[in-house]
């Protein structure tokens, strides 16, 4: 089974509820883009508006590997001005007016059309009308994140600046070199940071800090943008919590909250939460290590999240040839998912 064989074999548009007000001073408009991040799309329009990003608000990134259709909003930059844009893999239809930015709470869910590819014959999707509400995999953004959160919980700020820099699982040779010579050479600021090549941006910032303030690594996790810095604490706490839900969910009758870690979290005594807590135990990592004491701006109070999602509108296509994997076949899936939920995760459930 392949998903994201090709970036039009996954198609996500933004489920979104505006007010519209011609008189208003955001502007909105659909981001339609394929082999683009979310970030590094609007840090691009930015520059051709030769404007400040901070004018432009979204409710979350979208996949690069895919075509995706997002809402974005634009402080008082004119319609026309974005229509005459022509950026490659990108398009700008316009939306309206109005006069709230774009939030995460826009957001009413994502509407999705999926290739699934390189299946037998006999592979098909089993029918199902819920599935486990797991994190995905763009949850964790590169591979060891929740590592890097888990650390920064701990107050362990050198070793979490040591993960960021040094962590070469999946990177082509000219970095892991660099981040081999890293490991080695530990604390030689000057000497690493002319290893890494220009396109480290995030890890050439960190060394820049360190080169000026050699022992600083609250200073140098700080120069990293703080969505991103949030993005190592969401992805432990997503970690655990998917954790403890896969011993559990055979047991878990109904569509239950279910607690995410953070300082404000109560365990109770149910499966869920003794798990959890056995889970912080051996990861020696407490309720009250959320309030990350040394980086206070990452702390997380803790929420919950329903166990199960439904689908809506879902819908399969037939089984037919696949024209990228010889004697392979495909099939097509259409379906709605609330805000949160990952379609990853429900194709896992229907090839399981």
């Amino acid at each position: 089974m392949q998903i994201k064989q090709i970036p039009e074999d996954f198609k996500v548009e933004e489920l979104i509820d505006l007010d519209l007000n011609e008189n208003g001073a955001q502007t909105y408009f659909w981001l339609i883009k394929t082999n683009w991040t979310t970030g590094k799309a609007v840090s691009t329009i930015a520059q051709r508006c030769h404007t400040s990003i901070r004018r432009f608000k979204f409710a979350g990134n979208k996949d690069r590997n895919a075509v995706t259709k997002q809402a974005v909003s634009a402080f008082k930059i004119p319609p026309e001005q974005l229509k005459r844009l022509m950026i490659k893999d990108i398009e700008i239809d316009a939306i309206g007016k109005g006069d709230t930015p774009i939030s995460l709470g826009t957001l009413k869910g994502n509407k999705f059309e999926i290739v699934v590819r390189d299946l037998k014959k006999t592979e098909k999707p089993k029918k199902i009308d819920k599935f486990p509400n797991y994190f995905g995999e763009q949850r964790f953004g590169y591979g060891n994140t929740h590592l890097v959160g888990k650390e920064i919980l701990k107050g362990n700020l050198e070793e979490a600046v040591r993960l960021i820099l040094t962590y070469s699982e999946g990177s082509n040779e000219e970095t892991e070199k660099a981040r081999k010579f890293a490991v080695k050479n530990w604390g030689n600021w000057n000497d690493i940071i002319i290893k890494f090549p220009k396109y480290m941006n995030l890890e050439k910032s960190v060394l820049n800090w360190l080169i000026s303030h050699p022992t600083d690594y609250g200073g140098a996790l700080r120069v990293i943008p703080k969505t991103m810095r949030k993005m190592y604490v969401h992805a432990y706490q997503s970690e655990i919590w998917n954790s403890a839900l896969k011993k559990c969910v055979k047991d878990l009758k109904g569509n239950p909250d279910l607690p995410i870690p953070g300082t404000n979290t109560k365990l109770g005594k149910d499966k869920f939460s003794k798990t959890m807590a056995l889970i912080l135990k051996k990861e020696k990592i407490t309720l009250q290590d959320f309030s990350a004491k040394r980086i206070p701006e990452l702390a997380s109070e803790g929420t919950t999240r329903k166990a199960f999602v439904k689908p809506k509108n879902f819908e399969i296509g037939e089984l037919e040839k696949d024209e990228l994997n010889k004697g392979k076949y495909k099939i097509k899936l259409f379906f709605e998912l609330e805000k949160g939920a990952y379609a990853t995760e429900l194709i896992n459930a229907l090839f399981k």
